[in-house]
């Protein structure tokens, strides 16, 4: 038989059975692994800020608006549960049956951890932001909301929420406290 001219040539050599098994193992790992990986990455939105409105009885014993100029909220939630938020919020609180408003420029993140079981959700939050009280909640000065509360508290807060009562059952807070509602007045 003739040589042919220009025909590749091959090298074949023979892979071990083990070996060619740990090769089948680690490929069968990365496929069963890429999406439990994925399923495991945090998700991460960004979202711009809405206005609002607060009835009197809700935020402050009069009716309060919720004015955003500029902004974002943005939201990463984590595979356990946990959700981490960042809020960039410039604008203000007008009270809507005089007019007068108070400006804010808040900046703050929080941790919101869920516990399904006991349905609590516990909110830890550092910066400068504000927290609506409703009556009936725990008071960040100690006690319970006997009416509605707005502050604004520059430092950290803990509140834990049970969604079993749809209450607040405890707040407690470090820094500086300003009350938007007298501030509104």
């Amino acid at each position: 038989m003739a040589d042919r001219v220009g025909a590749p040539s091959a090298v074949i050599t023979r892979i071990p059975r083990t070996a060619r098994g740990a090769v089948i193992a680690v490929a069968l790992a990365l496929m069963v692994a890429a999406p439990a990986a994925a399923a495991t990455t945090p998700t991460r939105i960004v979202r711009s800020l809405n206005g609002f409105v607060m009835p009197a009885g809700q935020a402050c014993t009069f009716p309060v608006a919720g004015v955003p100029t500029s902004g974002f909220v943005a939201v990463i939630d984590f595979p356990d549960g946990r959700e981490k938020r960042s809020i960039h919020a410039k604008g203000y609180y007008e009270n809507l049956d005089t007019g007068k408003r108070y400006w804010v420029n808040d900046s703050w993140s929080e941790l919101d951890v869920y516990d399904p079981t006991a349905n609590i959700l516990v909110i830890t939050t550092s910066g400068l932001g504000d927290y609506v009280f409703w009556p009936g909640d725990a008071s960040p000065f100690g006690g319970v909301m006997a009416g509605p509360g707005l502050y604004r508290i520059n430092g950290t807060a803990v509140n834990t929420v049970d969604f079993n009562v749809n209450q607040t059952t405890a707040f407690t807070w470090s820094g500086r406290i300003t009350d938007i509602c007298a501030a509104l007045s």
